[in-house]
């Protein structure tokens, strides 16, 4: 008998390791419980590639769009998956949902669950409890707890409260209620415990890392820095060292940041650059240290060329917060760096060969159609950096999320916002969701040529926010 399994439930469309599991099990280890870390994503995630409906079925587990032919198929997921982790025999079944597109599965999930092991209990936490990240609303939660599908629920940061909550105290912040309190140290914590989990299911070979939590940009669109109010970051030398710690454990080179981005502290990050240069430096190629992660573009006397070469021998492979190519829009944002240093980066990605995607937003609400031409132009007058150094551009289609500085200017930039963050209206620019569907069309034409392995599931994704625009932006748009 197990103490208590920790689940990562699906479905979220990654094929890489979910870490909240192993993060848990070793908190858990530490206060000498038995625990269990599984990562029920990769599973269903793979078993559906083999499967004729999967489009279909995937459809229901993220939009719950049923389809009378699925349902033998669905339950038999749902009832596979709940023997799955009830053949550990916990005493206590802690669901993590990385996104708010877990729910469906979630609630379907924990029936089975009680139907097969009323008895045992069931605690549900991560960021996807709630529809957006800074949102307050835990609805979902409480109707479950009253539908007795779960026990309990953990808001914020399950570090700490997950240790109160093992040892017996349900009054502590963030256990069935919305005041948790945020980490402000996170060098403390044993190392992730991926013992459990079986690389050889994921596509791509790659330990998740986190060095801090939050971000020390204030952009107007972000939800993260409404969530986590203050950056809190770890030493070089602890991220470091779990690396080796990893590396040893696993055999596995390959680390994915999960953070907002890797150099907020410029002093940390130049010594964690350090440590890895010097450890790559006594390697062959193979044994070399790699990783990707998250990339704030800053002027260039703040990521001098030196910064560039060590990037080259840490072999990092990087996502820079580029958002918009318009500089006044980045401006009033609030990601302030020049036309400039962002060409500045892409030249140096390019001199040094360190693999690049761009993160832009299409269609910020502030955007005119002078606008939309413009990006167009620029990304047309870059593709010189096609394939050589820029490896993919990510299009996000604009959103206004609940709780962001941009959803409480709503009225100083005349937005008119629906029921869906995609769902939105600027009455002074009246620029149609139909109009913004041709722009991302565009954008998405042009990037082709950036695109060494465009995400078929990003690329599905974003549709899926252009079509729910498009559908409901009447209601905004009259």
């Amino acid at each position: 008998m197990t103490d208590i399994i920790f689940v990562a439930v699906p479905y979220v469309l990654t094929t890489e390791p979910i870490m909240a599991p192993a993060v848990l099990k070793a908190i858990a280890e530490k206060q000498g419980f038995t625990a269990v870390a599984l990562d029920l994503n990769i599973e269903i995630v793979n078993q559906l590639k083999h499967n004729d409906q999967s489009q279909d079925i995937v459809d229901f587990f993220l939009y719950k769009c049923p389809k009378p032919d699925l349902a033998l198929e669905i339950s038999n997921i749902i009832d596979q998956s709940a023997h799955r982790i009830l053949d550990y025999k916990p005493k206590i079944i802690g669901l993590s949902l990385l996104t708010s597109q877990s729910k469906i599965f979630t609630q379907w999930l924990c029936i089975k669950l009680k139907t097969l092991s009323p008895d045992t209990k069931i605690i549900i936490g991560g960021s996807g409890i709630r529809s957006f990240v800074a949102d307050n609303d835990n609805t979902f939660c409480k109707e479950l707890m009253q539908l007795g599908l779960i026990d309990h629920y953990i808001t914020g940061d399950g570090e700490v409260s997950l240790v109160e909550f093992l040892k017996g105290n349900l009054t502590y912040p963030g256990i069935d209620n919305d005041q948790w309190i945020q980490l402000t140290d996170i060098s403390n914590f044993p190392f992730p415990d991926y013992t459990d989990y079986n690389f050889k299911q994921y596509e791509d070979s790659v330990i998740p890392l986190v060095d801090n939590k939050g971000c020390v940009r204030t952009c107007e669109f972000c939800d993260v820095i409404e969530h986590w109010k203050k950056f809190v970051f770890r030493s070089a030398e602890s991220t470091f060292q779990e690396m080796l710690h990893q590396i040893k454990t696993h055999n596995i080179r390959h680390f994915s940041m999960r953070n907002s981005l890797t150099n907020g502290n410029t002093k940390e990050f130049k010594k964690w650059l350090d440590l890895i240069c010097d450890y790559n430096q006594t390697q062959p190629p193979a044994l070399q240290i790699s990783w990707r992660g998250y990339f704030i573009v800053r002027e260039q006397h703040q990521h001098p060329e030196d910064m560039w070469d060590k990037l080259a021998k840490s072999n990092a492979d990087l996502l820079l917060g580029v958002e918009s190519v318009l500089q006044h829009i980045r401006y009033s944002m609030g990601k302030k760096f020049t036309n400039e240093a962002l060409d500045y980066h892409l030249a140096m990605g390019q001199k040094y060969q360190v693999p690049l995607t761009l993160l832009m937003i299409v269609a910020y609400p502030t955007e005119t159609l002078a606008d939309f031409e413009f990006t167009k132009s620029w990304l047309k007058d870059r593709l010189s950096y096609a394939k050589n150094s820029v490896h993919s551009v990510i299009l996000n289609f604009a959103s206004v999320l609940p709780g962001t500085g941009l959803e409480k200017k709503k009225e100083e930039y005349n937005v008119v916002t629906g029921q869906h963050p995609s769902v939105w209206f600027n009455t002074n620019l009246a620029i149609t969701a139909q109009q913004r569907q041709q722009y991302w069309n565009d954008l998405h034409d042009i990037c082709k040529s950036f695109n060494t392995d465009y995400s078929d599931i990003l690329q599905w994704q974003q549709k899926s926010a252009i079509n729910t625009a498009l559908e409901y932006s009447q209601e905004v748009e009259n």
